[in-house]
């Protein structure tokens, strides 16, 4: 058997004991143990570990990250010029809106929010940057797939599973290609309840000084309040009104 490209498997178990905490919060180590499937003495010598390194927190024998991760994550953040751009440029945009201001990029082959801004306290679903999704169902995973080179286009639908989230996810390759035709025309994005019921999106791509996408930007809120022209012409011409200036500022930068 090749081993060339097989994972370690310590370190595949080392993730998924940190991925387990990222999703339940805290948990014992037996809650740990049964859910990663590895035994317990496995499980508490990785958190002993991660515990020792400053990543994981032990408080009366339940564990949860660490803040350490927070360094490693904008660390990872500020590494893209895109967000030190864009983010003064989303927060202007949103103020005083009741909807959700996202910035996302494409990482292999999933879209992933860099950054996420509220315009109002009525908006309560989630801005947690890191957030991975798909991108046949949002505004801005469409956005950048309607952009890509023709090659890497066909590279990301080889790789996809066109999960139908809500009724109205697109789940064919036609279909979705005949979309990418229409957002490439209009210039922007439209999710129509894809994603989630009850929550539309529109958005933009944003190109680097090379003229190729490296991300894309959008205004999230209740499918109640994104409708007609506010929705269709109004939250789309600012949008890219936006990207314009968040691309210049990328020439210049």
């Amino acid at each position: 058997m090749d081993r060339t490209n097989a994972p370690v498997e310590s370190i595949t178990t080392l993730l998924s004991v940190v991925e387990y905490l990222e999703q339940a919060d805290e948990a014992g180590v037996t809650e740990i143990a049964d859910s990663v499937g590895v035994s317990k003495s496995t499980v508490h010598n990785h958190l002993t570990t991660l515990r020792e390194r400053g990543y994981v927190v032990n408080e009366d024998g339940r564990y949860r990250l660490g803040l350490r991760f927070l360094r490693i994550g904008e660390t990872t953040r500020m590494q893209t010029d895109l967000f030190e751009i864009a983010r003064p440029q989303i927060e202007a945009l949103v103020e005083g809106l009741d909807v959700v201001g996202n910035l996302s990029v494409e990482e292999q082959g999933e879209g992933v929010y860099l950054y996420r801004s509220r315009g109002s306290d009525d908006i309560r679903f989630s801005t947690r940057a890191g957030e991975r999704h798909d991108l046949h169902c949002t505004a801005t995973g469409k956005s950048i797939l309607a952009h890509a080179s023709s090659d890497r286009l066909e590279t990301l639908l080889e790789s996809m599973d066109l999960v139908g989230h809500t009724e109205n996810t697109i789940t064919e390759r036609e279909e979705l290609l005949d979309e990418l035709d229409r957002v490439r025309d209009r210039g922007a994005a439209f999710d129509e309840e894809e994603y989630g019921p009850g929550l539309r999106c529109v958005g933009v791509p944003v190109f680097g000084p090379d003229g190729a996408v490296i991300g894309a930007i959008s205004l999230s809120g209740p499918a109640a309040d994104m409708r007609g022209e506010w929705y269709r012409e109004t939250l789309r011409d600012r949008l890219l009104a936006t990207k314009n200036r968040i691309e210049v500022n990328l020439r210049d930068y």
